[in-house]
């Protein structure tokens, strides 16, 4: 039966340890998984028991890096499982993951747009707001959901900021479509950025 030959600490962490099996390197695993099993050099090992060990201690490994990376703002489903991959997990234990912190109402990527909606809606438009949700993994339908609870005023926020843009600018022809080219290119709908334009207008 295999044998475990060897447990050495990481030289990079010392609460991570490689485990040896037969003399070959078998795993890498926490510290704290090698304590609750009792793994120990000379004792004999079923493999497939050792990689469903090893499964688990990446879970744990894995979930405490998410919430670290959460810990300063929120993040979306995609954001978190991006982040593990790159750390080198498998997609099967980024998604177990993202799944348990939405279990523990961590991870509302409906409440993620919210939150990025009210802090951004004033300089971006709707179309603008949108795509950079999309962009970070959130659903449209999630997107809809969450505009429908925030109160945008879409309108005023163009207005607000077209007179922004053209203020110690002659108002003419030209400032005037800059100013609406900006608007658009902002992220508002053709609707707002014109009544914004004619609310200049209507003050010269």
């Amino acid at each position: 039966m295999p044998q475990i030959t060897s447990i050495t600490y990481q030289e990079k962490n010392k609460n991570r340890c490689n485990v040896f099996v037969d003399g070959e390197f078998f795993c890498g695993m926490s510290l704290e998984t090698v304590m609750k099993n009792r793994l120990k050099v000379g004792q004999d090992v079923d493999k497939e028991w050792l990689k469903e060990v090893v499964k688990e201690s990446e879970k744990s490994d894995a979930l405490n890096k998410a919430a670290e990376y959460i810990s300063k703002r929120l993040k979306t489903k995609r954001e978190i499982k991006d982040y593990l991959l790159k750390k080198g997990y498998s997609e099967d234990i980024a998604w177990y993951c993202v799944d348990k912190l939405k279990e523990y109402g961590y991870v509302d990527d409906v409440g993620y747009s919210k939150r990025y909606i009210e802090s951004t809606s004033k300089t971006q438009g709707k179309r603008l707001v949108e795509y950079k949700l999309m962009m970070k993994g959130v659903k449209k339908d999630y997107i809809g959901a969450a505009f429908d609870e925030v109160d945008v005023q879409s309108k005023e926020n163009a207005r607000v900021l077209a007179e922004k843009h053209i203020k110690n600018k002659e108002v003419n022809k030209e400032n005037l479509a800059k100013t609406y080219r900006y608007l658009i290119g902002r992220g508002f709908s053709y609707e707002d950025a014109s009544y914004a334009i004619d609310k200049i207008k209507g003050d010269n």
